[in-house]
């Protein structure tokens, strides 16, 4: 995935509203470290860049290329797995 990339949900996939879950049709995904706040600001129209750095924004002291990686690893992952479309 570029960073330069527009994630957005698959369709029929959703964050819980309260849990760190994330349904898809085909059941649920429990979501550990920062996937809920990555996958929380997937909104179709933020590219991975602009995701990077609101959560740079909120985890100050972050550093950028580890936060960059592991964004750009979830969304990968996710990508593979049918939920994330770009």
């Amino acid at each position: 995935m570029e960073i330069s990339s527009v994630p957005r949900l698959a369709s029929g996939c959703r964050l819980h509203a309260t849990d760190d879950i994330l349904l898809v049709p085909e059941g649920t995904l429990n979501l550990s470290g920062p996937a809920r706040e990555i996958l929380a600001r997937i909104d179709g129209k933020r590219t991975v860049h602009a995701i990077v750095d609101d959560l740079l924004l909120q985890f100050e002291g972050a550093n950028a290329e580890e936060v960059r990686q592991d964004v750009l690893q979830l969304l990968s992952r996710m990508r593979q797995r049918g939920v994330i479309r770009t």
